[in-house]
């Protein structure tokens, strides 16, 4: 979703080192979709994981529900999708952004069903919906199938602000596992106010606000991957290394993030 660009286009050396780096290092879970980056996304990961073993890499990719004009639409861009990321399947697909406005063409089209057909011809291993809607539509859709996983918006500031918690309580009683996006909302909680950012150096003065994000979002339980739009190599390596000798935050952090969230929302 934010890859490194040279002008309009995707910096693609400055990719291939991001990607080489992250197998190096172990972290081989990469996420795109149909509209990333304006359209290009798909088509820049595919040319840069072909030079990887397939079997050594996890795609994710997304049916674009906001772009279905028929039921006919789900199977096309799919294979459209799987010519444009180099590979024969998914690891990880899922029904893109159910929310207000997609929710009847994700319904209308029966996309679940069709994304199971594709799992059925061994072409997706795991099949999801990524969510932005009200935790009373989440209590619709979470029961509606047997879904694999669930991808949804978790940090310390939305965990009560757009009741991200309510929505993870709500996938937790459904037992479908999550992957986590927007950890770091943005960008948002790096560029932290002075205020929030003293208030966190108060607490731990040798984190940095990135590293605590991404821990803070990885610590919630059946959590199975953390996501974090990365378009530089320095942003790599960083993102990396707070997952190097990993461990959970205790309850101090946990406070420690509350206070800042707090922080942040007395500033508007």
């Amino acid at each position: 979703m934010r890859l490194p660009m040279k002008g309009d286009e995707v910096d693609m050396q400055e990719l291939e080192r991001m990607v080489e780096y992250c197998m190096q290092h172990g972290a081989n879970y990469f996420d795109t979709a149909y509209m990333y980056v304006d359209g290009k996304s798909e088509t820049a990961v595919g040319k840069v994981l072909k030079n990887y073993n397939r079997k050594d890499l996890i795609i994710a990719d997304k049916s674009p529900a906001m772009y279905m004009k028929s039921k006919d639409d789900v199977r096309r861009i799919f294979e459209e999708q799987l010519k444009k990321c180099q590979t024969d399947y998914f690891d990880f697909y899922m029904v893109h952004n159910i929310n207000k406005n997609t929710i009847d063409n994700y319904r209308n089209y029966d996309m679940f069903n069709q994304l199971m057909e594709f799992k059925k011809e061994g072409r997706v291993k795991y099949v999801g919906f990524s969510f932005h809607g009200t935790p009373d539509m989440l209590k619709e859709v979470a029961p509606e199938h047997p879904w694999d996983f669930a991808q949804l918006q978790i940090n310390y500031l939305d965990w009560d602000v757009v009741k991200a918690k309510e929505q993870y309580d709500i996938v937790q009683s459904h037992n479908i596992p999550v992957t986590v996006m927007e950890p770091l909302r943005g960008g948002g909680l790096v560029n932290l106010s002075e205020k929030a950012l003293a208030k966190l150096k108060e607490y731990y003065p040798d984190t940095t606000p990135a590293a605590f994000g991404l821990r803070w979002a990885a610590s919630r339980k059946n959590v199975i991957t953390v996501l974090s739009g990365m378009s530089n190599l320095q942003q790599v390596k960083e993102n990396i290394q707070t997952f190097i000798n990993y461990k959970d935050m205790d309850e101090k952090e946990n406070l420690a993030a509350k206070e800042v969230a707090k922080v942040i929302q007395s500033q508007g």
